[in-house]
């Protein structure tokens, strides 16, 4: 485990220190978030969270013992999000200009490193279920995108994609250094050393606000990105740290957001890539959590997820009540965000007070 630390920190540090580098950097090519419209921050924030993650990222990853085809295929993966991800913070770019950026990554790495969804588990109990060739190739590729704008949608808030990353990441980690695949565990812990840099200039907290930066597209892409191909490497392969039904539990907020909204945008006739203000983390804003609030109920749902996950595949939950289950979940959750103004009267009145740090939600989630 201490062999695994020196790459996480490596890379926590360099991201840390490139934070710093970059911010006269976004500056100078307005690579800079400005409130208004329906951006609601305070102030002028610099866009190079995910720029700095990977720069962690590579130095990370070039101190781990990975195979040279699963390392260059991820790390150029990483890199044409991040490229297509900063143009888009830059300037803005439509959906349906993203999605090729996004396929061409997802099929760098699938087919660089060979690592594919060839096994669903048994999520029906009827037997294992098998893919392969093509449609292997084409699945993996589909999740990779959900996975990538699952994280996206969630980077409406300070820290939230971020600390769900984190709490993915190191679920993640834990699950493969425990079924003996240390460098799994090691990719694992290097992107979340990155993920705890970004944090230290995002979270919601008062500290920061004067050195406050956002990840932007290229960094929410990044995350969904990293946490996907580490949920493929540690549930596909002869030796499993989670069960596909698993890895599930281990995304189950971003999963819940990314279902939701799709469907709820399709039942309204709109597009799914159509922006709006109903997201998970909307809806506690409206009932009064402040940003804070909101961001402590999202970080300890994940979390509670995750372990939950985590546990039922060590007591030996089979994959099929372990997907009823979590599909009951997701409903009962769906239910409690709408309702979520109940949970807040049952605070008591003491936390309530706590003030507001200033307007959450830099824009509707995509």
């Amino acid at each position: 485990m201490l062999r695994l630390a020196g790459p996480a920190a490596a890379s926590f540090f360099l991201c840390l220190l490139s934070i710093f580098a970059l911010r006269p950097l976004a500056i100078a090519i307005d690579l800079i978030d400005r409130p208004g419209g329906r951006k609601t921050h305070h102030g002028d924030v610099p866009i190079v969270g995910g720029l700095a993650m990977f720069m962690g990222i590579i130095l990370g990853v070039g101190l781990l013992p990975v195979s040279e085809a699963t390392g260059a295929s991820f790390l150029a993966a990483c890199a044409i999000l991040v490229t297509v991800g900063l143009i888009d913070d830059r300037f803005d770019l439509s959906p349906w200009t993203r999605l090729p950026g996004q396929m061409a990554a997802s099929l760098v790495f699938v087919l660089g490193s060979g690592l594919a969804v060839t096994t669903l588990g048994s999520p029906f109990g009827n037997g294992e279920l098998v893919l392969s060739g093509h449609g292997a190739i084409a699945f993996t590729v589909l999740i990779t995108m959900a996975a990538i704008n699952a994280f996206n949608m969630l980077d409406g808030m300070d820290g939230l994609a971020g600390a769900l990353a984190l709490t993915a990441l190191l679920a993640i980690a834990f699950a493969c250094w425990t079924a003996g695949l240390p460098i799994a565990a090691g990719l694992s812990l290097v992107v979340a050393g990155a993920v705890c840099a970004f944090l230290v200039f995002n979270l919601p907290i008062r500290f920061n606000r004067q050195v406050r930066c956002f990840m932007g597209d290229a960094g929410s892409t990044l995350l969904g990105f990293s946490v996907a191909c580490l949920c493929i490497q540690a549930s596909q392969g002869p030796v499993k740290a989670l069960s596909p039904v698993t890895t599930l539990w281990v995304v189950a907020l971003p999963l819940y957001e990314l279902l939701w909204s799709t469907l709820r945008r399709i039942i309204r006739g709109v597009s799914p890539f159509k922006a709006d203000s109903d997201h998970f983390h909307h809806l506690l804003l409206k009932a009064g959590f402040g940003v804070r609030g909101a961001f402590t109920v999202f970080v300890t749902l994940a979390a509670l997820l995750a372990v939950f996950g985590l546990l039922a595949a060590r007591l030996g939950l089979p994959d099929h009540y372990s997907f009823l289950l979590l599909i009951v979940t997701g409903v009962g959750i769906v239910r409690l965000m709408y309702r979520a103004h109940v949970l807040w009267r049952l605070i008591p009145e003491s936390l309530r007070r706590i003030p507001p740090l200033e307007p959450a939600v830099r824009k509707p989630g995509r």
